[in-house]
């Protein structure tokens, strides 16, 4: 189990795949532009990488 801060799993694709399947079971991105995007996105990077620890046991 690695550290999800170096962890060489978690690349932006593993970001992009969530996103994916969101969009694809009806969720959407807000529709305010690229910036709103990006902090969303930020947001969902954090919250996965909380996920991805707690799903592996290394929670804090």
């Amino acid at each position: 189990m690695g550290n999800s801060t170096t962890d060489l799993r978690f690349t932006p694709l593993l970001t992009a795949e969530v996103q994916a399947l969101l969009e694809k079971h009806g969720y959407r991105l807000p529709s305010d532009g690229g910036h709103v995007h990006a902090l969303v996105l930020a947001r969902v990077d954090v919250v996965l990488r909380n996920l991805v620890e707690i799903f592996e046991g290394r929670t804090r």
